[in-house]
């Protein structure tokens, strides 16, 4: 039984096969029977978020004086 079960799992990635490509272009057909081709741009990568500990962690921010 577990044998068959491993097996299943095993056949998983090559019943899928490859990930498609992310295209760079886009071709379109035109009426009049030519093709044309429009460049796709590139996403900017994205940031890094802050650290863990957080951007305002310190210990030296203004403090109200509670005695006034």
């Amino acid at each position: 039984m577990r044998a068959g079960i491993f097996a299943m799992i095993a056949i998983v990635p090559a019943s899928v096969g490859p990930l498609p490509m992310p295209a760079t272009t886009i071709e379109a057909r035109v009426c009049g029977g030519g093709t044309t081709t429009i460049p796709v741009p590139a996403r900017a990568p994205i940031e890094a978020p802050c650290h863990t500990k957080g951007c305002h962690a310190s210990c030296s921010r203004k403090r109200f004086d509670r005695a006034q």
